[in-house]
């Protein structure tokens, strides 16, 4: 009898710690949990139960000369009151566990909120700044014109523009601010300003460049500047001018030779009230070729490890010197794409192109 009673207080035990499993997976769905310590208790309440069975068929004879079967009676009753305590002590745990998910659950919420946010604002930057660079080449008779802009990221620091103060003048600039991102968009957004409102005043490359170069010094940093590209095009003479603030441009002659127009001084805002040069005018022939890009184009980096470079840029163009300047604008950037190590650019990538017809 005293056996009999000992293993039903253990089968109770554990029927009692599969009942408090199963309302623990009820409340916390850990389902898994609760097919592994369910099964458990469960297969432990039939070996018990068995076991009380065989008790009662075959009880034991003498109880004082069943030592082993006593000791594995009251194994089984401390094992089953173990199992209870363990379910009965581990409900803590489910409750931190599902605390640390509900927090880390509203954090993700949070963030992705944020990120969204981040996204929408971004989107705005990109649709303003796009609003502020030219949607076209402008129509300039005797002058094929056409341009790439290509930002890194969502926005750009890279500028360029068109400026027509009189039907025979043509003021084009290539800019590029140090970095990329939002922050140099910000400042190229500023610098877009400053230099419309002084092409259109000034008409000249040099005083142009020199009340950029103290207007943008200004507004930037110790270590910020921006490399600028200004060439002002004579369509009745047929001569350019030009001056580079630490960026240099590219002259195709139309026998496929070319020089490079070297840059006239340090980038803008780099030395506030700096006198740039007063330029030399080109004279400028049918099928030459003018390119101005940023250095995203030329430091493009390949699968060598070398750059793209000036020299690439200038065989590029000199090979398709019969193409109109849109289609040598999409085949340099078709060449740029291939040639870079990786597919996302690391940098912005602008060219103005202008072919003299």
């Amino acid at each position: 009898m005293a056996f009999t009673f000992v293993l039903g207080l253990a089968a109770l035990f554990q029927l009692v710690a599969v009942l408090m499993a199963l309302r623990l997976n009820t409340i916390y769905r850990r389902r898994y949990a609760w097919l592994f310590i369910s099964g458990a208790g469960v297969l432990m309440t039939l070996w018990i139960g068995a076991g009380i069975v065989d008790t009662i068929q075959n009880p034991p004879g003498n109880i004082i000369w069943e030592p082993t079967l006593w000791v594995q009676t009251l194994a089984t009753l401390l094992t089953a009151i173990l199992f209870f305590a363990g379910i009965a002590t581990i409900e803590p745990l489910f409750k931190e566990n599902e605390a640390a998910r509900a927090l880390l659950a509203s954090e993700n919420a949070l963030l992705n909120r944020e990120v969204q946010h981040s996204r929408e604002e971004m989107m705005l930057a990109q649709r303003v700044q796009a609003n502020l660079l030219p949607k076209c080449a402008p129509v300039v008779a005797g002058l094929d014109i056409a341009f790439l802009s290509r930002p890194a990221e969502w926005t750009s620091g890279d500028y360029f523009d068109f400026v027509q103060p009189d039907d025979d003048t043509l003021i084009v600039t290539v800019a590029d601010v140090c970095g990329h991102g939002l922050g140099p968009a910000l400042l190229m957004t500023t610098s877009r300003s400053y230099f419309r409102g002084i092409a259109r005043t000034r008409r000249q490359c040099q005083p142009i460049i020199n009340t950029w170069n103290n207007a943008i010094a200004e507004d930037v940093e110790a270590g910020d500047f921006m490399t600028a590209l200004v060439v002002r095009l004579s369509i009745q003479d047929r001569q350019i001018e030009y001056l580079g603030a630490g960026q240099n441009g590219l002259l195709i002659h139309a026998d496929g030779s070319f020089e490079e127009l070297e840059r006239s001084g340090p980038p803008l805002g780099v030395i506030d009230n700096f006198e740039y040069p007063c330029p030399e005018p080109v004279a400028l022939a049918s099928g030459q070729i003018l390119v101005l890009c940023t250095d995203g184009i030329h430091e493009t980096e390949g699968k060598n490890g070398k750059q793209f470079g000036t020299k690439r840029i200038a065989d590029l163009i000199s090979t398709h010197r019969e193409m109109t300047a849109a289609e040598m604008v999409k085949r340099l950037d078709i060449e740029v794409r291939n040639f870079a190590i990786a597919p996302k650019a690391q940098d912005d990538l602008t060219a103005v192109i202008i072919k003299v017809s």
